[in-house]
């Protein structure tokens, strides 16, 4: 069924592989700037591991030394909340074995310097046990510390992708405007100015011939407007269809798909398989759109990043929830790696699913390449609100 790339030329020379070629450029600048901003951050916790330890000994160091400044004011200085403070730091910025390590020093310092006798140790039950509650409160405050920080850093990322999502929405959907009036003006606008001549040109023949002008040069002229009215409207249906493919409305979304997959494989020529259990989805309409443009979105990453060359889609409506799963036989990505991709078209696939009540899943396949998972569960039915993702499509 595969064919060679077959690409779109527009009148003025510009093709519309060379438009989505730049709009990708774009959005790989958007990516690397998006890395580039949190990597110029200082974060501890990439460098060394003596570094980060003597940066918590500091904190702990600080503490001492106030503590020793107000011992000259106070008979009793409060020693160890500002100890568990330099833990709580330690913690946060270096992490939860540095936080560990600062409460081991912490406790040794307070039972040396505070703890009567001064400047020694017994190795008393008392002090022992003593030495182990700080170390449980120590050890517990750095666990919090380090989930908080985790957590933190993760929302962190995810705003940082929201953005750089959102950034790519307004470039793709300005690059495809540019694309959409630059075929209305210059195919739409030839056609109808090339109708318009004709028309023309058979008006002056009319008026200068009248009933002489003979049959068969009235009929040619109307074949060539003719032939004029049908390749604006094929035109029209085609930009028609790339905005919003008509199939999705009047067949369904496995038709859709179906399409869609053919397409794909008739312009990259890569061969796939497309199973279905089913002809039918009775989803709500933005779940549809949504699983539409996941399903582009998943083609188009294989066209782009896996150098495969073949590809599967299976749908399973049996069971709830309704999986789709996509899957290519190409490189995949390294174990380990995936939280740490930066691609906006997984991160986009992730909201759309989210949006729309279903559940995204991304993995390495055990005989090579990536599959992509998608449960849709069976509550999202039929409704009314045509609101969420179709009012941001491009």
């Amino acid at each position: 069924m595969g064919s060679p790339n077959s690409t779109t030329t527009l009148s003025n020379g510009i093709s519309v592989s060379d438009i989505t070629s730049r709009v990708q450029s774009e959005n790989d600048e958007i990516v690397e700037r998006t890395v580039s901003d949190g990597a110029g951050r200082f974060d501890l916790m990439s460098k060394p591991f003596w570094l980060r330890l003597v940066v918590a000994l500091g904190f702990v160091l600080a503490a001492l030394l106030t503590n020793l400044l107000l011992s000259f004011a106070v008979e009793r200085p409060i020693s160890s909340p500002l100890f568990l403070v330099a833990i709580g730091c330690s913690a946060w910025l270096c992490g939860f074995r540095i936080g560990v390590l600062a409460t081991v020093a912490s406790g040794f310092l307070i039972d040396f310097f505070f703890v009567v006798p001064i400047l020694q140790y017994y190795a008393s039950r008392d002090e022992v046990v003593r030495l182990l509650i700080f170390l449980g409160e120590g050890g517990i405050i750095s666990w919090v510390v380090e989930m908080a920080r985790i957590a933190n850093n993760a929302r962190d990322r995810s705003n940082e992708q929201l953005r750089a999502l959102a950034d790519r929405q307004q470039t793709v959907r300005e690059s495809e405007q540019k694309r959409i009036a630059l075929e209305i003006h210059d195919e739409l606008g030839q056609a109808l100015t090339g109708l318009k001549m004709a028309v023309h040109l058979l008006r002056r023949d009319v008026d200068t011939n009248g009933d002489e002008m003979p049959a068969d040069n009235m009929s040619k002229k109307l074949k060539e407007l003719s032939s004029i009215i049908d390749a604006t409207i094929g035109t029209v249906r085609r930009i028609a269809t790339e905005l919003r493919p008509s199939i999705l409305d009047d067949f369904g979304l496995i038709a859709a798909m179906e399409w869609q997959a053919q397409e794909y494989e008739r312009k990259t020529g890569i061969p796939g398989i497309f199973r279905s259990d089913t002809d039918h989805l009775d989803l709500c309409p933005h779940a549809q759109i949504a699983v539409f443009r996941i399903f582009q979105e998943a083609l188009t990453n294989i066209a782009r990043h896996s150098k495969a060359t073949h590809f599967t889609v299976d749908i399973e409506s049996n069971a709830d929830p309704i999986v789709i799963t996509i899957r290519d036989d190409g490189v995949g990505f390294e174990p380990g790696t995936l939280s740490q991709i930066h691609s906006l078209g997984i991160v986009g696939m992730k909201e759309r699913a989210n949006l729309s009540g279903a559940e995204f899943s991304i993995y390495n396949r055990h005989s090579g390449g990536v599959g992509i998972e998608l449960k849709i569960p069976r509550t999202i039915q039929l409704s009314n609100n045509n609101h969420g993702l179709e009012t941001t499509e491009k």
